[in-house]
């Protein structure tokens, strides 16, 4: 289940499409009826998550806070109940996404997708603190939005 949690008012979204995307990543994550929690919010919210739980005193375009730890990228602990098919929670700054969509011209809608895989990417063990973390974080983030973008297309050409 997807719990989206819209909280700003920066750009107007689809809920039923974001659900729908954000369901269509987990498949292609391999964590299909796995539970996230997305909230679209403001700066102040993210900078005082950034501040409390990564001691930066700044805003972000996402954070992401897992459920369970990894055994390795990709792979999560066997669930023991479906309660534990929770993967975490996303918080996303819509004024920091706007502004940095402003500064690299690109569209709001064309962001979003990427910070989605990205948070969920992070939620599943993956990170980039190092290179060769971050080509492999990289590798998982392209394949998911490859696929999404692909069952869209079908879905689309069925309409």
């Amino acid at each position: 289940m997807i719990l989206l949690k819209n909280v700003q008012k920066v750009h107007k979204i689809c809920r039923p499409e974001v659900k729908a995307q954000l369901e269509m990543m987990l498949t292609a994550a391999g964590y299909k009826g796995w539970d996230v929690g997305v909230s679209l919010s403001g700066d102040r919210t993210v900078k005082r998550l950034n501040n409390q739980y990564r001691g930066k005193n700044k805003s972000t375009d996402i954070l992401s806070f897992r459920f369970a730890e990894a055994i390795k990228p990709g792979k999560l602990p066997e669930p023991r109940s479906d309660d534990d098919k929770n993967l975490g929670d996303l918080f996303i700054s819509m004024k920091y996404v706007e502004k940095w969509c402003q500064d690299h011209n690109v569209a709001i809608e064309d962001r979003l997708p990427v910070l989605y895989a990205h948070g969920i990417c992070h939620l599943l063990g993956y990170d980039h603190q190092n290179d060769k973390d971050y080509a492999l974080m990289k590798r998982k983030e392209k394949s998911i939005l490859k696929k999404v973008k692909e069952w869209q297309s079908a879905l689309e050409s069925k309409s």
